[in-house]
């Protein structure tokens, strides 16, 4: 079922409304804390200003409503809830992938998949990128509007013919030069990022399964996976600049499961279903994390490996 039909087909019942919603889930970064779960600690890296800290994945990839909804007859937490679901779903899956360290079964696959598209569609820089073009255009309908008196008067009789109020004291002159000023904020509910990013999720979802899967593990001595806040690592295989895509061919996508295990997809030149990497090719992998975190890399251990030029280098993370 697509995700926006599971959505407002489910049902929920709930006693308070949660407004610190994260858009990586807790239950996924605590398979890189210190415990393996999401009461543990992890190091962070702000690979902005360096700062290094630790602290549990309660504190980090977390927004205030971020998921919020104002629909009637639904709390406003309700589609961070369902979200949920689907979540623990997909770290369940993990944790029995973690287990028995083989391909995941065709349901545990689907809801592996299910997290990293989540993930990909749904992440704060998706939308800030995504709210830039929108503004962009309603600042040009604006300018459209108020370039002819005759397209606003039009326009304006449009709008109340539908049922919105415009009073009469709202002149053309003043909208002119309201609008031309440009001094004005254009916000967007969450509710309506929701929307454009479930409709994404269900045209990502099988582009991902187009890809071909394999398991990654690393080696028992070393070194680990980190994560991000946004982990899905997409790169092009031959390091080449351009516009880039979960469908573009020639593309490699790394998405870390856990310190010691990640999935690795790709078009072309498949790897086996199951992957025991060596040293470097964990700090290759780890390298691609990094250079694609947004602001954030988690670490269990206060260092972690990267691949420069070949050679290993170990980034010192602790506090």
């Amino acid at each position: 079922m697509p995700l926006t039909s599971a959505v407002c087909a489910a049902n929920m019942t709930a006693t308070s409304s949660a407004r610190r919603h994260h858009y990586v889930p807790q239950g996924y970064l605590g398979c890189f804390t210190d415990k393996g779960t999401k009461t543990g600690q992890f190091f962070v890296l702000d690979v902005d200003s360096g700062r290094k800290f630790r602290t549990s994945p309660k504190n980090v990839a977390v927004e205030i409503d971020f998921n919020r909804i104002d629909v009637e007859g639904y709390p406003p937490d309700y589609i961070e809830h369902m979200l949920g679901q689907m979540e623990d779903d997909a770290i369940a899956a993990i944790r029995r992938v973690a287990d028995s360290r083989a391909f995941p079964s065709d349901e545990d696959y689907s809801a592996i998949l299910h997290l990293i598209c989540l993930i990909a569609v749904r992440n704060p820089t998706m939308r800030a990128s995504f709210n830039a073009a929108r503004e962009q255009s309603i600042r040009i309908i604006g300018d459209l509007l108020v370039s002819d008196k005759s397209i606003w008067a039009n326009h304006v009789e449009k709008a109340r013919a539908n049922g919105i109020d415009i009073p009469d004291s709202v002149s053309f002159q003043d909208m002119k030069a309201f609008i031309e000023g440009g001094e004005y904020e254009i916000d967007f509910h969450p509710q309506s990022n929701l929307r454009v990013e479930m409709n994404a999720f269900d045209k990502m979802l099988p582009v991902l399964h187009e890809r071909t899967w394999s398991l990654i593990i690393a080696p028992e001595d070393g070194p680990e996976f980190i994560t991000s806040d946004h982990p899905v690592a997409l790169t092009f295989k031959n390091d080449r600049l351009g516009p880039i895509g979960l469908a573009t061919k020639g593309t490699e996508l790394f998405f870390p499961l856990t310190r010691n295990l990640g999935m690795y997809g790709a078009h072309e030149d498949a790897l086996r279903k199951v992957v025991e990497a060596k040293p470097r090719g964990v700090a290759k992998l780890n390298q691609r994390v990094a250079s694609t975190a947004p602001r954030y890399i988690f670490s269990a251990k206060d260092h972690f490996a990267v691949c420069v030029n070949g050679q290993i280098e170990l980034i010192e993370c602790g506090v």
